[in-house]
């Protein structure tokens, strides 16, 4: 038998297969990972109550569908954390709403004397009785009225009446509108005697309360009242009354 010629390749004995010199059946290849087991439950679940808004519950099923896809192989990874991003988000907004909310609270329930009036002081202003302040001047008030907005002006101007100052009254909602009117006129009366009995015009003027009426006038002023004076012959006040 005649070697072969030198460059060609040796294919065996006739029946038996043949190899490239240097080369030889490589081992098996690497087996392929099983496709995932389906989507997890929780992680749909966790999107869906995302969405929502229904934050206690999904939290808690993205982090257990995040566990279980590692374990079991299934799909739903993202749609677990994005359960738990839009929670987040949700979660963000609530903080920043209650931060807002308070801050106007906080607002609302400042001390009337300290309420900022934002239009022109040379002019009439509408504002809530329970934002009165001591030296207000007031406009159109008449007895047994039940307001909630007056018109304060400037002092040199004609007005009704002049706050000569706030008060607030004893105790809790005292349960009637009379009862009400009692504790504000006994209260008023006092101070107002204190300030105004060195008046030059203390024996033409007569006392006038404004005062919260019922119970929920009564918890949106902290049981405020203020006691104003007016001319007793109906006159109108063209200046500020002397103390």
């Amino acid at each position: 038998m005649y070697p072969p010629p030198a460059g060609q390749w040796n294919y065996g004995q006739p029946g038996q297969p043949g190899y490239p010199p240097g080369y030889a059946p490589g081992p098996p290849g690497y087996p392929m990972a099983p496709p995932p087991q389906g989507t997890n439950g929780f992680a749909i679940a966790s999107f869906v109550l995302g969405l929502l808004g229904c934050c206690l519950l999904a939290v808690p099923f993205g982090f257990i569908a995040l566990s279980q896809i590692k374990q079991r192989n299934q799909g739903g990874r993202g749609l677990a954390i994005a359960g738990l991003v839009i929670t987040a988000v949700y979660a963000v907004l609530a903080v920043g709403l209650l931060a807002i909310g308070v801050a106007t609270d906080s607002h609302k329930s400042a001390s009337p004397d300290n309420s900022t009036r934002t239009s022109d002081p040379n002019g009439p202003t509408s504002v809530s009785i329970s934002d009165l302040k001591t030296g207000d001047c007031v406009q159109t008030v008449k007895e047994g009225d039940h307001v909630k907005r007056v018109t304060i002006t400037p002092c040199d101007s004609a007005h009704d009446a002049e706050v000569i100052t706030t008060v607030q009254l004893p105790g809790s909602w005292p349960g009637s509108e009379d009862a009400a009117f009692k504790k504000a006129s006994d209260t008023c009366a006092v101070q107002l005697d204190q300030l105004m009995s060195g008046s030059s015009m203390y024996d033409q003027l007569e006392n006038f309360i404004l005062y919260p009426a019922n119970a929920a006038q009564w918890n949106l002023s902290n049981g405020r009242a203020s006691c104003m004076v007016h001319y007793a012959d109906g006159r109108k006040l063209t200046g500020k009354v002397p103390r």
